[in-house]
């Protein structure tokens, strides 16, 4: 399984969707809903899973669903 496939299934499990159900376009408060706090959590839960962690200047750019799995995987290749 690909990384970006794994990445995306764990933030369709945080936010209860499948996977077929987010769209990477998808803009996290906007589209989603989520407010700063519950995106800082969904950071977190990518964090504990895969073992990274995100400094405040690469955050402040994820804006959609997709910016937040290259990101996440950017950091899986460091």
């Amino acid at each position: 399984m690909s990384d970006q496939k794994k990445i995306t299934e764990k933030i369709a499990e945080y936010l209860s969707l499948q996977i077929a159900d987010l769209d990477p376009d998808a803009h996290l408060t906007d589209d989603l809903g989520l407010n700063p706090a519950e995106v800082a959590d969904l950071l977190d839960h990518l964090s504990q899973n895969f073992g990274i962690i995100f400094d405040s200047a690469e955050i402040t750019q994820v804006k959609t669903v997709g910016d937040l799995v290259d990101l996440t995987e950017d950091k899986l290749l460091e």
